[in-house]
């Protein structure tokens, strides 16, 4: 098939440009809302808009269908759009309230019409906010509902993992660029106290952390963001506590390679929409250590890797509206990420058992080929 896509960077790889069989053809440069945004940003001061449509004369005519992600089409010819949250995406104005800003009304729209052939979540979790979206607006519901897909991203196998670590340090690992909001402080601080506390010794764990303490903003802390003095103890003990191995950046073969020699992945993270570098570390055969926001719950359950349960709204978030609710939030995500580690070194076993069980749903729920055929039959229409 000749299918066009909105752009080639990593959500389009991990969730569209899948399949060798098929031709992608990038039109972001031929989007004439590619420019239009940049005109809307930086002279209009207003807000992207998530829409897709071919410059005049380059039409996608001969295409044989467009898959966006995050995106809706306006143009001609047949579309789908892969989602992590909702479709369409209209950000907020200020002074209008979501649901009466006209923006979204008008590109439901185009989520209605014929030319749209589906729209995929790329988990229950998206699939449920969306549809808490259509409530308020019956009409379109009834004709975007059956056009709803849920299909998680293609993952394959990468390493069958079935020695355990009966004596010796075991390794756990931290991958996130955005340091701090996908929980590398909260890292940091539950081994450190561990070791304060005499629970564990140097003897006990490794911890290598991958990502970039300057990346300091966390989206999920809004107003509240950590100050200099909270991140220069986290990074302080980062650098001094013998426990951790850190590297600001790593190639994804190096990300890869390290995964492969870890025991225990760790993503306490702040805010997630999805989670692919947990699917990245049980493909190897290493269990994860998630908090519970939006599709983890979904892509690590609890006989494949470990949760720490959070109080969520009703986006499947975190909300953190004043500093005592970061400081308890993290004094949670803190002590139940504290409680599975030791829980992990007293019973060394369940490791190994965790580690066949997330190589097996990796191989399940996430297989490239049935991904691609299910992918196909949407684009036909089933």
């Amino acid at each position: 098939m000749k299918i066009i896509v909105g752009g080639n960077g990593y959500p389009e790889k991990r969730n569209i440009i899948t399949d060798p069989a098929n031709r992608y053809l990038d039109y972001r440069p031929r989007n004439i809302w590619t420019w239009i945004n940049v005109i809307r940003r930086r002279l209009l001061h207003k807000n992207k808009l998530f829409i897709f449509r071919p410059l005049p004369l380059m039409s996608s005519g001969n295409a044989d269908i467009i898959h966006l992600f995050n995106e809706v089409s306006s143009g001609p010819g047949d579309w789908v759009a892969t989602f992590e949250t909702e479709l369409p995406r209209v950000l907020p104005v200020e002074g209008i309230p979501k649901f009466a800003n006209p923006e979204l009304a008008r590109e439901l729209r185009y989520v209605c019409s014929p030319r749209c052939k589906g729209i995929i979540a790329i988990s229950e979790a998206t699939r449920q906010i969306q549809l808490r979206l259509l409530e308020h607006f019956p009409r379109e519901q009834a004709i975007i509902g059956p056009k709803l897909h849920v299909l998680h991203p293609p993952q394959p196998v990468l390493q069958e993992k079935n020695a355990l670590v009966e004596r010796g340090p075991l390794n756990f690992t931290f991958v996130g660029k955005e340091f701090y909001r996908k929980g590398g402080a909260e890292v940091v601080l539950a081994f450190s106290q561990l070791l304060r506390e005499n629970l564990i010794s140097v003897n006990d764990v490794r911890v290598n952390l991958v990502g970039d303490p300057g990346r300091t903003h966390n989206v999920a802390h809004q107003a509240f963001q950590d100050d200099d003095a909270f991140r220069r103890s986290v990074e302080d003990t980062l650098r001094e506590c013998p426990l951790f191995q850190h590297h600001t950046s790593l190639t994804n073969d190096a990300v890869l390679a390290l995964i492969k020699t870890s025991d225990v992945g760790l993503l306490p993270t702040w805010q997630e929409t999805y989670g692919f570098s947990v699917l990245e570390m049980q493909a190897c055969g290493c269990p994860v250590i998630t908090t519970n926001v939006r599709a983890l719950p979904e892509i690590n359950p609890e006989n494949a890797g470990w949760l720490i349960r959070c109080p969520l709204n009703p986006m499947l978030e975190l909300t953190v509206g004043s500093l005592n609710d970061k400081a308890a939030l993290r004094s949670t995500i803190v002590s139940q990420l504290k409680a599975h580690i030791l829980h992990i070194l007293s019973d060394r076993k369940i490791v190994k058992v965790r580690a066949i069980q997330s190589v097996a749903r990796i191989r399940n729920e996430h297989d490239p080929v049935e991904f691609r055929n299910y992918l196909s039959a949407i684009y036909r229409g089933f």
